[in-house]
């Protein structure tokens, strides 16, 4: 008997559904930001205090909103490229420049700008809405293939309507950081081995949290060894290794394009200097700050949550995930809780934990509202939005 024939893409759930929360949830970001706009004030040229490389007047519009803040940089490298010397204050350190901004992204942009002669505000945000749509495509193939379909739903959901997820048609990074991470959960999962060596290197190359992969990396291999014992081939317990090898490695790929770049073998930690961002421990900081908003009894829930994080990773709860995405769901969190301070920025860092959104599925599916999944994943994405 003939098999019947595959539908066609737009018929299969598994890539209409995750491109059409997106979408939906990038229009509503959409006018949100046209209503807000308004309220935009101009950017005026530097004067010596402001470091705005491109003046925009009031209420520029939506393209132009999104690419404000880091954008700015971004745009810098995009069209003109990072500054050689490295430029100084008045006291002669090393300033603040774009040299701080890893380069994957704002090369590509430039790319496609000489290709189609479009604006870095228009063209910066398209690609980032691209490459978001396409990382959900992928976010929603990972889980359901290593968890299931009810998870790779509240997975989309939950990533797209999170409190930062507009960041993802920004002229910022996250969007590719977040391709790039998923890509490689799924190629070290299908054992594309050779690939995830690729792709490792462009995520050095994005956002610098490649070294969070070697947890990932450590996982993967010790659940192979336990399944197969005997049977794991040599060639690809050295491959495993020389990867997170590698993954470690990679944290210094961009401070030495930097080193040669400029000449200067510490460039890039001047240039974090003139950040305020050190590479000191941030542990306390995030203690402070809790006792700071929340009083005396702020730092004990932070460790309460904690603790109860680590219980349920270390239950079997999370270990039906799969190692890679249970690699990814705890160190993620942990490199960043060591390495940045508390802030703002550290909502747009979020975007990547996309792990904690299993724990949602999981909540959602407990026996006592469990009839009652599906109205609850609305009311965490209203919450959201």
């Amino acid at each position: 008997m003939r098999a019947s024939a595959a539908p066609p893409w737009w018929r299969r759930f598994e890539i209409w559904f995750p491109l059409a929360v997106f979408a939906a949830t990038r229009l509503f970001t959409v006018v949100v930001v046209l209503i807000c706009q308004r309220s935009q004030i101009a950017l005026p040229a530097p004067n010596g205090i402001l470091r705005i490389m491109f003046p925009t007047d009031a209420a520029p519009g939506y393209w132009v909103v999104m690419g404000n803040w880091d954008g700015q940089w971004y745009q810098q490298i995009a069209t003109t490229g990072s500054p050689n010397p490295l430029p100084l204050d008045d006291t002669g350190a090393v300033d603040m420049n774009a040299w701080a901004f890893f380069p994957l992204y704002p090369l590509i942009v430039g790319a496609v700008m000489k290709l189609t002669g479009g604006d870095f505000f228009v063209v910066g945000g398209m690609t980032a809405m691209v490459i978001g749509a396409v990382a959900m495509v992928l976010l929603f193939r990972l889980v359901d293939r290593a968890v299931g379909r009810w998870e790779a739903m509240v997975a989309v959901v939950g990533v797209c309507t999170f409190v930062s997820a507009p960041i993802l048609q920004a002229t910022y990074t996250e969007s590719l950081a977040l391709l790039l991470v998923v890509l490689s959960l799924l190629l070290i999962r299908a054992r594309r081995y050779w690939w995830v060596a690729v792709v490792l290197v462009a995520l050095a190359l994005t956002r610098n949290v490649v070294v969070a992969m070697v947890p990932v990396l450590m996982a993967h291999a010790f659940v192979r060894w336990r399944a197969e014992r005997g049977a794991f081939p040599l060639r690809d317990r050295i491959l495993l290794g020389a990867l997170a090898v590698e993954a470690g490695a990679l944290t210094g790929l961009w401070p030495a394009v930097i080193a040669l770049g400029t000449s200067n073998p510490t460039g890039y930690a001047q240039t974090m200097e003139a950040w305020k961002v050190g590479t000191d421990i941030k542990l306390s900081s995030w203690w402070n700050y809790l006792g700071f908003a929340y009083g005396a009894v702020g730092p004990f829930l932070g460790v309460a949550v904690v603790l109860f994080f680590a219980w349920f990773m270390l239950t079997k709860r999370s270990w039906r995930w799969g190692p890679e995405l249970w690699g990814w769901t705890g160190a993620y969190p942990a490199y960043q809780m060591i390495v940045t301070n508390t802030g703002p920025s550290r909502l747009r860092y979020a975007i990547l934990a996309f792990g904690f959104t299993l724990f949602i599925a999981w909540f959602l599916r407990l026996r006592w509202w469990r009839r009652y999944a599906v109205w609850g994943l609305v009311a965490v994405a209203l919450l959201g939005l």
